[in-house]
């Protein structure tokens, strides 16, 4: 039963401490929540993880300056900036795992960002600055809530392949037709085949608008000099 009451006791004494932490399992299932429901590789327990570990940082740093009352008169010196230094850096590592990039795209900086701002959230429950978290776990819903749903008018970047047998010419009756529709060709490489006369070509491509709306991909489409046609 005495055990008992040393556990009581021991909780009494850093309840301040388990509250901090426990407010950081709250706020970072919030936006842990939100990226799990879009399907994304960093979900409700990463961001439980990260704001929780975050917090547990400080709130350890905080613990043991209070305890060894390390203060500026102190022999031993410690900078309680270095602890919100050394979990930034080890987050963005993590942050960066969830970044795939491929040839046309990149995916998953709103899920990278999501995890920064997370460990942001626990840095500051940490230093027991509730209010503050609290506004920025709103804020951070807001941006990925409420802003997906505001439709933004952006470019479009494919890579467009064309196969063909024939005449070169065609690339540039090809490139002139894309010109005037303002396409803006930013790279483009060919591979010909003198004996066999095959061609093919690869176009980087920016478009104002959806590549599946572009009159130019749906009239080459239709051209019957194209052995094959492929964007993505």
């Amino acid at each position: 039963m005495s055990y008992f009451y040393d556990i009581l006791s021991m909780i009494e004494a850093d309840k301040i401490y388990i509250i901090r932490l426990v407010v950081a399992v709250v706020l970072g299932a919030f936006v842990g929540f939100e990226r799990q429901s879009r399907g994304r590789s960093a979900g409700l327990r990463t961001n439980i993880l990260v704001c929780l570990g975050s917090a547990a940082a400080v709130v350890a740093f905080d613990k043991l300056f209070a305890t060894y009352n390390l203060d500026s008169g102190s022999i031993i010196r410690m900078d309680p900036s270095r602890v919100a230094a050394g979990v930034i850096t080890g987050v963005g590592f993590l942050g960066a795992g969830t970044i795939i990039k491929n040839t046309n795209f990149v995916r998953g900086l709103t899920t990278a960002a999501s995890i920064w701002i997370v460990s942001a959230i626990g840095i500051t429950v940490g230093l027991g600055e509730y209010t503050i978290a609290v506004f920025l776990t709103v804020m951070a819903l807001t941006a990925l809530y409420i802003l997906h749903y505001i439709p933004v008018k952006s470019d479009s970047y494919i890579s467009l392949i064309l196969e063909w047998t024939g005449d070169v010419d065609l690339l540039n009756e090809i490139i002139d037709k894309l010109e005037k529709e303002k396409v803006s060709i930013k790279s483009q490489s060919m591979k010909a085949e003198p004996k066999t006369k095959k061609f093919v070509i690869s176009l980087g491509l920016k478009l104002r608008y959806k590549w599946y709306d572009n009159a130019v991909l749906k009239d080459l489409y239709k051209d019957s000099r194209l052995d094959k046609i492929k964007w993505q």
